[in-house]
């Protein structure tokens, strides 16, 4: 495609020019990644149907036609995007209630079944299109984190509070006894299968750290990411779409970026506001190509930074002084106004666009 020059391809209206002009079939996306690249804050709305703080998020496969919420109100809530952007549509209430907060959920690849999880020591399993219940997968403690098999909606893994990160079948009876991967004395926070490589999983620990695993080599993990610094505290971990690079989240440190088969780290992004020691956090890849990352952090504000592209050839120069030579500094995108209104206001909304960084994705 030829090059744009200008800003004509970060206005919607010098988009639609082009395109008229040119017709070209990836000017989509090229605008899509001139608007992230060039813009210093985006469209926002809130999107108001919780009682109380939103834990979870997670967009519907192939497009984000869907958006699916739950927190600490114990509801799934079902989200239609365009429907909420445009309009005053109340999101559909999925009739399963948990009994305690809502920590996790997962659309399965078809985007007609939706899992959650929480402190309640329970999965429940959704159907999409009937908001009916399918079924209930109970543990033993709290569930931190979900994903499903990208090869088998049946198949989908479990961290939790005990320690245990287990792989179920929801074909099996609801008493069977799932396949245990895992087993430490300290809490799974994150699990998340690699999205080409379905036998392996990542994983982020509360006092292990971030590991790699093989689902035909159970209860040893294959990689332990950080070097010498390995045994930290991790929160959240996440694949690029192409399952070659790690992204990870740790206590009271920023976030960092792993290759899939090495232990020690390729990028490391910070900034001096940004900090996460006081809750839990998650991180995500964002934009078309996983050229960005994102996390929330301790003051309120949500942070985006682009990942270098090659380290070796001066990247650092293009960067802030202030920083480390192997940190990158941030955007920040958005700063939660809590001026007026008490914690148990400000928290039972979610703002669109962050969730427009993540469907980027």
């Amino acid at each position: 495609m030829r090059e744009v020059k200008g800003c004509g391809m970060r206005s919607v209206v010098g988009f639609l020019s082009q395109r008229k002009i040119n017709g070209h079939p990836l000017m989509k996306e090229e605008f899509q990644r001139r608007r992230l690249a060039g813009c210093s804050s985006l469209y926002r709305k809130d999107m108001l149907g919780h009682f109380g703080c939103v834990n979870a998020i997670e967009f519907s496969n192939n497009g984000g036609e869907w958006l699916v919420s739950g927190g600490d109100d114990r509801r799934v809530l079902l989200w239609h995007m365009e429907k909420a952007i445009h309009s005053r549509a109340k999101p559909l209430k999925l009739k399963g209630e948990h009994l305690s907060n809502i920590f996790c959920l997962a659309f399965d690849s078809t985007n007609k079944r939706v899992f959650s999880g929480g402190n309640d020591e329970q999965v429940i399993l959704h159907d999409v299109e009937r908001g009916e219940t399918l079924n209930v997968f109970l543990h033993d403690d709290s569930v931190y984190g979900l994903s499903v098999s990208p090869v088998n909606d049946n198949v989908f893994a479990s961290s939790s509070d005990d320690g245990r990160v287990l792989i179920w079948d929801t074909r099996e009876p609801p008493n069977g006894e799932p396949f245990c991967l895992a087993n430490y004395p300290s809490a799974f926070h994150s699990v998340m299968f690699n999205p080409v490589e379905p036998r392996l999983l990542a994983t982020a620990n509360s006092k292990e750290g971030v590991g790699l695993w093989d689902i035909r080599k159970p209860r040893s993990s294959l990689l332990r990411y950080g070097g010498n610094l390995s045994l930290q505290s991790a929160m959240s971990v996440r694949f690029n779409s192409t399952g070659t690079q790690l992204l990870a989240l740790r206590r009271r440190l920023p976030p960092v970026l792993y290759e899939l088969h090495s232990r020690l780290p390729s990028f490391q992004f910070d900034n001096q506001g940004y900090f996460n020691s006081c809750t839990m956090k998650s991180c995500c890849f964002a934009g078309d190509r996983d050229q960005y990352i994102l996390s929330g952090s301790d003051d309120f504000n949500l942070y985006m930074w682009r990942i270098p592209k090659d380290p070796e050839a001066g990247e650092w120069s293009a960067y802030t002084p202030d920083c480390t030579p192997d940190s990158t500094p941030a955007s920040t995108l958005f700063r939660s106004d809590r001026d007026g209104k008490g914690p148990e206001d400000w928290s039972k909304h979610f703002l669109l666009y962050f969730c427009f960084l993540t469907v980027l994705h």
